[in-house]
């Protein structure tokens, strides 16, 4: 106990820590999609997971994952009403920086997509672990 009370600067800290990332995760599964790093998102790919780029036509064509389908987050519902098979029900949604996806991934759970993922770090993630771009 003395411990801890001659150090409890460093448990406030940790414990400040420990919430903030409980928070993250939980405030991710409200938002209802998980965030995906670039090498697992190209397991995703390989499994056949669509993938549906949100950013700007400019940015789209400056650069992006190959097989990607560039929609405007208003075209996503016409999209997800269209019938796809099982493994097709898996979603990929690429973003711009501080771009929200919250009402694209609800909507898309809500039309039967699970789980839906979003590509961490966006494009300059996927750039950054060198992963090719198509043009």
């Amino acid at each position: 106990m003395a411990f801890v009370l001659a150090n409890i600067q460093l448990f406030a800290a940790f414990a400040v820590v420990a919430t903030l990332l409980g928070l993250t995760y939980a405030l991710e599964s409200a938002f209802g999609y998980q965030p995906t790093l670039p090498g697992d998102a190209v397991r995703l790919i390989n499994a056949g997971a669509s993938v549906l780029d949100l950013r700007a036509p400019a940015e789209f064509a400056a650069g992006h994952v190959r097989g990607a389908i560039n929609l405007t987050p208003a075209a996503v519902a016409e999209w997800a009403g269209k019938p796809r098979k099982g493994k097709q029900r898996v979603v990929l949604l690429v973003a711009a920086p501080r771009q929200s996806v919250f009402a694209t991934a609800r909507l898309l759970r809500a039309q039967g997509f699970e789980p839906v993922h979003l590509l961490k770090g966006g494009m300059r993630g996927w750039a950054d672990a060198q992963l090719p771009l198509a043009r």
